[in-house]
């Protein structure tokens, strides 16, 4: 049976020095270990403000808007970039089954599914629910430290051209069109800056493994 245990977490340390990415701003984040893994929980809405009409007109116009979500695990104290996990997220109503519907990428390809309404879908969309950061055998344990916090890069319609295919084809070609893409993208992440339509760029809570 799968060990699972939500982490230690606190909301500042007094360690923390001034520059990137310590000075980004803060976002409450849930942690858990599951066997192996670490995985986070971290809502994200400012992606979508219901204030910007043309944002939201995109979605119902049936064609696809993109969100990436870039995620850094970092120990605090030394700067060491300890893991890095990125996520591609695909949203869109279909007017035929007036439905929205929210496409995530996976190892496996991409998981769909649908919704009533399009809050629903922006929900979903913007919140990452247990995503695999790192494997716990890769951090130290207890309540004294080592202490860690992920980076949050997340970027709505990035500006870098997708390839024409569709990302849910099961056609070679177009898988190999969309990975490609994909590393264009994270060589766009790891530049100085990132652009998109909008983007949310901030930290979360320090946490800790606890001691078995």
């Amino acid at each position: 049976m799968k060990r699972r245990a939500f982490l230690g977490s606190i909301l500042v340390l007094g360690t923390l020095k001034v520059g990137r990415p310590e000075a980004l701003p803060v976002r409450k984040a849930v942690f858990e270990e599951v066997g192996n893994s670490v995985f986070i929980t971290v809502s994200l809405p400012s992606l979508f403000r219901r204030s910007d009409k043309e944002a939201l007109a995109s979605i119902d116009s049936g064609f696809d808007t993109t969100l990436v979500f870039q995620l850094r695990l970092w120990e605090i104290g030394t700067r060491a970039l300890v893991a890095e996990e990125s996520l591609i997220v695909k949203i869109r109503r279909d007017p035929w089954k007036r439905q929205y519907t929210v496409r995530t990428r996976t190892p496996s390809g991409w998981a769909k599914r649908e919704f009533a309404t399009r809050d629903q879908a922006l929900n979903e969309a913007t919140t990452l629910v247990r995503v695999r950061l790192v494997a716990a055998d890769r951090l130290g344990r207890g309540a004294n430290g080592p202490f860690y916090f992920a980076e949050v890069l997340a970027l709505r319609n990035p500006l870098v051209a997708e390839p024409s295919s569709s990302g849910g084809t099961n056609d070679g070609r177009a898988q190999g069109r969309d990975l490609e893409w994909f590393g264009t993208l994270v060589d766009v992440l790891a530049g100085e800056q990132a652009r998109a339509e909008e983007s949310v760029h901030l930290r979360t809570n320090a946490f800790y493994l606890l001691p078995r």
